[in-house]
């Protein structure tokens, strides 16, 4: 995974910059290449021998409380799992976890990340 340079993402993050009071959020919109090649590869084989990649994981419960997103998907006539489901592939768990790692590196390292310890939110506003 390789952090892709894109000058039109930095109009975007000027916006997502937010000062209030004594708190200073920074966020930012970075574009990741997904090709896998030497650690990545090596970390996606080690994740592959718990599991296979296409196979299923469920996800913690939103954070927000009450309804989940799958509960949501339901009840707004979406299919039996929903849009929202509160679950993802492994391969999906694996790039989640190379993302962060590549942009918290060297400071923090999230292989050890399990599939419970992420939520999926039903949205921004939620």
């Amino acid at each position: 995974m390789k952090l892709l340079e894109n000058s039109r993402f930095e109009a975007v993050n000027s916006q997502l910059c937010v000062e209030m009071g004594d708190t200073h959020i920074i966020g930012r919109m970075e574009s990741y290449s997904c090709k896998m090649a030497g650690d990545d590869k090596h970390m996606f084989k080690q994740f592959c021998q718990e599991g296979q990649p296409h196979v299923l994981e469920a996800l913690s419960p939103p954070q927000t409380g009450g309804v989940s997103p799958s509960r949501l998907g339901k009840s707004l006539g979406g299919d039996e799992e929903g849009p929202l489901s509160d679950k993802c592939s492994r391969k999906t768990l694996f790039y989640l976890i190379a993302t962060l790692n590549e942009s918290f590196r060297p400071d923090y390292d999230f292989s050890a990340a399990r599939s419970h310890e992420f939520s999926r939110e039903p949205s921004l506003n939620w």
